[in-house]
């Protein structure tokens, strides 16, 4: 089996020589580029990582029998917590693309043991369409692994700084999207995260943060799909149980301001400056609240109790309430929200009423 090791760049993939092996990998305290790919080759070419390529390889209709011919393992990005590789395993007949996350530090590796098994739970328990499957987790060499599902053809999207979306398409080049593609993404992603809210217990997968690359699209003209390709954790943010029969609501309240508002958020290509995308951007994130909802399974006495008891507020009394209810941020996110709220609650309780039919309260 050969394996060829690549690192990804805005500029184009670039072929990794042993003279980098001491360069340190960006965020990885300490960790580097030789430690990086040596470890990667160990986990991919131990038994259980091998019959999950093999695996993956029959279910895509490939390498009946065959053996693996050569792994392309590729660094693709590194970020606060992981350093995903893509690995594209080749037989005679073809090819196969899956992801390898990386954690380099305990605390990290922690959360990716317990991503591997909440990605398996939450597929399981409500839908698998939207998030990645994880096939193995492992240690090895003080760096923890686990591999899982790489969306093919799909990318990173952020603002750029002038109410545009760009999408970071390497294959075929940055670009930015039409309103109408962007708002598309920004309505499934909304639609996605609520796919997972559990409404008896207002548990729902957080923390997420867009600008952190949480989610990822394919664009090809009007088709937009979207993906949610990390889940660090899983639960509610408050507990509303002394709230009686109002509990349900409240903790739909809470789900619903942090989600139209955080979804918002975002840092200019990724990593620059903190914005707020537009209130255009509100409106999406509540139409894909309202089809997230209507797709749980729920009562629909429970859907529209839900969303009367949304729309009931007013934008000022709403805006008072998200406050109180908002998730833990750093000081300059929290201060750009809270200037955010006034005109954000009135464009979503305007969308609630038009979605919902319900009437303003008197």
């Amino acid at each position: 089996m050969r394996i060829t090791n690549q690192i990804a760049s805005p500029t184009g993939v670039l072929d990794y020589r042993p003279d980098q092996a001491a360069v340190p990998v960006e965020g990885g305290e300490g960790l580097t580029y030789g430690t990086y790919f040596a470890g990667l080759e160990a986990f991919l070419t131990d038994a259980a990582a091998v019959s999950a390529l093999h695996a993956v390889a029959l279910e895509s209709g490939l390498a009946d029998g065959e053996d693996i011919a050569e792994l392309v393992v590729r660094a693709e990005k590194h970020g606060a917590l992981y350093h995903p590789a893509s690995v594209t395993v080749r037989f005679g007949g073809g090819e196969v693309k899956l992801c390898v996350n990386v954690a380099a530090t305990p605390a990290a590796a922690a959360l990716l043991e317990q991503e591997a098994g909440l990605l398996a739970g939450l597929r399981e328990r409500f839908t698998p369409e939207f998030l990645p499957c994880p096939r193995v987790f492992a240690t090895v060499g003080g760096l923890a692994f686990l591999l899982e599902d790489w969306f093919a053809g799909y990318h990173e999207f952020h603002q750029d700084g002038t109410g545009r979306v760009r999408l970071w398409d390497f294959d075929a080049g940055e670009r930015l999207l039409s309103q109408a593609q962007a708002l598309a993404m920004y309505r499934q992603a909304a639609h996605i995260l609520t796919r997972y809210y559990q409404a008896a217990s207002g548990s729902s997968i957080g923390p997420w943060h867009h600008a952190a690359g949480d989610f990822v699209a394919r664009v090809v003209e009007d088709a937009v799909s979207v993906k949610l390709i990390t889940v660090r954790g899983y639960g509610a943010g408050q507990d509303f149980a002394e709230a009686g029969e109002l509990a349900d609501k409240l903790a739909a309240l809470a789900f619903f301001t942090n989600l139209t508002m955080r979804l918002r958020l975002d840092r200019v290509d990724g990593v620059g400056k903190l914005v707020v995308a537009g209130e255009d951007v509100a409106e999406a994130a509540v139409q894909g609240f309202v089809s997230g909802l209507g797709a749980l399974g729920l009562d629909a006495a429970t859907v529209c109790g839900i969303l009367e008891f949304l729309g009931a507020f007013s934008p000022q009394e709403l805006a008072r309430a998200a406050l109180g209810l908002s998730w833990p941020c750093p000081e300059d996110e929290a201060a750009l929200l809270a200037t955010a709220w006034p005109g954000h609650a009135a464009v979503v309780v305007a969308a609630l009423r038009r979605l919902g039919q319900v009437a303003p309260a008197q």
